[in-house]
């Protein structure tokens, strides 16, 4: 997961990829996200709705990705950052739903790919 946020209007865009043992195709979503406080709230609102997604999909055993420190940090530990209190609560009720999750941090230059799909979701939205 990555995102992408604009101060001026506070948008965001999220980007996300699901790789699957069964599927040599990845899927690659971008989503635009109105009322976006800060860029920390902007990457877990792209790790939510990921979650959200793979949900739908019946995924059960999930490894989510972001190249943000604070947030991976904030959601192995449990201890939420005031800003992301409610999206957090959110993402660890979604990942009670797995049969096993884990969320790992990548570096930013391995997160090339979702990083150009935060970006594109963001600059197609022109206010």
């Amino acid at each position: 997961t990555d995102a992408a946020w604009r101060a001026q209007d506070k948008t965001a865009g999220c980007g996300w990829i699901i790789y699957t043992p069964h599927s040599e195709d990845a899927r690659k979503v971008a989503t635009t996200e109105m009322f976006v406080a800060t860029p920390l709230m902007a990457e877990a609102l792209a790790v939510r709705e990921a979650l959200l997604q793979v949900k739908a999909e019946h995924l059960s055993n999930i490894c989510c990705k972001s190249d943000n420190q604070v947030l991976i940090k904030a959601l192995n530990s449990n201890q939420h950052p005031v800003e992301l209190y409610g999206i957090n609560l959110d993402i660890e009720k979604l990942a009670s739903s797995f049969s096993s999750i884990v969320f790992s941090y990548v570096p930013r230059n391995l997160n090339f790919a979702a990083d150009a799909l935060a970006n594109s979701a963001l600059y197609a939205l022109n206010i």
